[in-house]
């Protein structure tokens, strides 16, 4: 297997086939136009082939030249961009959080951003999905579970409080009681299919005796149905607080589920490399807003 050409003379050729002029690459590359000209006769040397022949006060490739520049440029290019990130990130340290949608929408993606403004040398890049994903790649990620994970930390980040909401009318105040929620479409949710049947349990509800039924894709868009008044979303509490202070919508406040251990959290390996800086984001999360976090 042959080495790699002279990297110099490789950086010249590049810099005259994109110009078409020595005395330019040699501006770029801030040499003399002879250090430019003998790096492109040591790298025709090496190849034992023509690369540029001269066309008036110029130079143009030949057609080795020409193809040998198509298929070197990009990686040249690619290895600038690099060399960019490189130097961008230097000193940086890049933490990978995964979330689900309406968590990070809703409560999250606010309190990252206080967090980067405070630790501009944490990058921290957030992805999210509405259903949880075993083969998704990340440093750490807020999960929904009852804190039992094999060989992850998990810190619980808010009260998990299940509470029906909906649009506020004067007919919907009215029949915002057990008795009345026959009367009312209930919207769930595809990813939590169990939290209108452990909610009617824990208040002696029979959800046989509650037909009308309307399946969302996402926490979010149930909220967003209930607020346009298409029925009668259970909300994690915590989630919706904005829109019960507005009072876009209202909450049944005497029938609150509060799920205990089954909540939001920070889940992080027990061994981490970045364990340090995952240690100030967990630290972040559950201090900002101690009336909310457990």
């Amino acid at each position: 297997m042959r080495d790699l050409p002279p990297l110099n003379a490789l950086l010249a050729f590049e810099y005259v086939a994109r110009s078409g002029s020595v005395r330019a690459a040699a501006d770029g590359l801030s040499v003399t136009p002879g250090a430019v000209s003998r790096q492109i006769r040591l790298l025709e040397e090496y190849f034992g082939t023509a690369l540029f022949q001269r066309q008036g006060r110029g130079l143009v490739l030949t057609l080795p030249g020409n193809a040998y520049f198509l298929q070197i440029s990009q990686h040249l290019d690619g290895i600038r961009q690099a060399s960019a990130t490189l130097q961008r990130n230097a000193g940086r340290t890049v933490i990978r959080l995964h979330s689900f949608t309406t968590f990070a929408t809703r409560w999250l993606i606010p309190r990252l951003a206080q967090f980067q403004l405070a630790h501009p040398a944490i990058d921290v890049r957030l992805t999210t999905a509405s259903e949880w994903d075993d083969t998704v790649d990340c440093d750490a990620a807020i999960r929904l579970g009852d804190g039992t994970w094999p060989q992850q930390h998990a810190t619980p980040l808010v009260k998990n409080v299940l509470v029906p909401v909906c649009r506020p009318t004067a007919d919907r105040r009215a029949s915002m009681h057990l008795a009345g929620l026959a009367q009312h479409t209930l919207l769930l949710v595809r990813g939590r299919p169990d939290d209108w049947q452990r909610w009617c349990e824990a208040f002696g509800v029979e959800m046989d005796a509650l037909p009308h039924r309307r399946q969302m894709e996402s926490s979010a868009l149930a909220y967003q149905a209930a607020i346009e008044g298409q029925g009668i979303a259970l909300a994690q509490r915590v989630l919706v607080e904005a829109e019960l202070k507005a009072g876009t919508l209202i909450a049944m406040e005497d029938y609150q589920l509060d799920c205990g251990r089954h909540t939001y959290y920070l889940v992080r390996p027990q061994e981490s490399v970045k364990a340090a800086t995952l240690q100030q984001l967990e630290q972040w999360l559950v201090t900002q807003d101690a009336g909310e976090a457990l």
